[in-house]
């Protein structure tokens, strides 16, 4: 019987805790849809009056940008440390997945329009991959060491997406980790001066 409500006793508080992890990335997709949406609303109204101000384009990408890694953390967290990976985990990574394609769309177009100085790398990824693992802490460093200077999104290669599917197709990506380095498609594990000399050679 005390074995029995440790072990219930154990659940619930698995449970709660989960339920908590849940609710922060809500919160944080929440957040970053608001932003972004917000930044999308104020780019129409700049071109709608033909207004080209890059200056404050920039500084609300670069905090976006910074949104969208600190929910991919969270959301990291929630899938290493949940007891059920569930649907509701499904939904969660798709919301997130679409938000850093969407980041992804946004930073190339400021980089045409504003000739935004920033280096940009689109990252696939397996999850449970040790190799994959091992390419996002390279590209982690390097972003540390860029001073904001360069963006990173990740994507599960194999997530069930019709945008991802789309991805994959037009980069041709068939295999993983594959780093789109400013537009370069370097397929297998890259090593951080690897893919600095990449960034140095295809930098626009």
């Amino acid at each position: 019987m005390i074995t029995l409500i440790i072990f219930g006793a154990g659940l619930l508080l698995g449970l709660y805790l989960d339920n908590i992890r849940s609710n922060e990335v809500y919160d944080e997709l929440r957040n970053y849809e608001l932003n972004t949406e917000s930044y999308l609303v104020e780019q129409a109204f700049w071109d709608a009056f033909d207004i080209n101000d890059c200056s404050i384009a920039e500084k609300r990408l670069n905090f976006i940008s910074a949104e969208l890694v600190e929910l991919g953390y969270y959301l990291n967290s929630y899938e290493t440390k949940s007891i059920f990976k569930d649907k509701e985990f499904k939904y969660l990574a798709q919301r997130y997945f679409l938000l850093e394609i969407k980041g992804y769309i946004l930073v190339n177009q400021l980089k045409e329009d504003c000739d935004l100085q920033n280096d940009v790398i689109l990252y696939f990824y397996m999850p449970d991959d040790s190799t994959s693992e091992l390419q996002g802490y390279v590209l982690d460093n390097l972003v540390q060491a860029s001073n904001g200077t360069l963006d990173v999104f990740s994507i599960n290669k194999d997530f069930d997406d019709p945008a991802i599917e789309s991805l994959t197709i037009y980069y041709n990506i068939t295999s993983s980790p594959t780093l789109v380095i400013n537009g370069k498609v370097k397929e297998g594990y890259t090593n951080y001066l690897g893919i600095q000399k990449i960034l140095d050679e295809t930098f626009s």
